[in-house]
């Protein structure tokens, strides 16, 4: 039971770091063309929103294997520490490391204000390292010409309302932040 609550947590913040790298590049876009206060306040508190699911996303990821470890038998337990220490275990620890270091980088006024560097992290976080991963381990099996009659969609309609969702979800989520950030600047006043 509480393997299976962490492991939707955990595929919960990876949706709201997609999410944010969505909508950052959304709003670098639309700031090009128009100079409007409330998008700029928009990416300033989904900026310090994904700061806060960083160290979330890492104490679940942590949890998560501390949990793993000790509710699995000899085998699996054998399994995940060589994934975890093995001869690959950058491929273990680099997502996570990866998405809170950045998370955290944006903490940073220089580098929040920088365009090219939101830029190269929204696209790490929009494109994750285990995606990339499999996208490039499958390149040779798509393209074999016993495989062209396979699949005729190029696009799937829920990809679309899955990155309306998500886009949906997130940008609650920054009102939600930014809602709660006010009565507590409220409160100490």
């Amino acid at each position: 039971m509480i393997e299976r609550l962490l492991f939707n947590l955990e595929f919960i913040l990876v949706d709201f770091f997609s999410a944010y790298g969505l909508v950052t590049i959304l709003c670098l876009i639309l700031s090009i063309f128009i100079r409007n206060p409330f998008l700029q306040k928009i990416n300033i508190q989904s900026d310090r929103l994904i700061s806060f699911i960083g160290i979330v996303y890492l104490m679940v990821f942590l949890i998560t294997t501390i949990v793993e470890l000790n509710i699995s038998d000899q085998e699996s337990k054998n399994f995940l520490l060589n994934r975890m220490f093995g001869k690959y275990w950058f491929g273990f620890w680099l997502q996570p490391l990866l998405w809170f270091s950045m998370s955290q980088l944006l903490r940073i006024k220089a580098i929040r204000k920088n365009i090219l560097i939101k830029l190269i992290f929204s696209l790490f976080f929009i494109i994750s390292i285990e995606k990339t991963v499999i996208i490039f381990t499958s390149f040779h099996r798509d393209y074999l010409p016993s495989s062209w009659t396979i699949s005729s969609s190029t696009y799937s309609s829920n990809l679309f309302v899955e990155l309306f969702i998500k886009f949906s979800v997130f940008l609650l989520s920054v009102g939600f932040f930014t809602i709660i950030d006010q009565k507590i600047n409220q409160s100490k006043q």
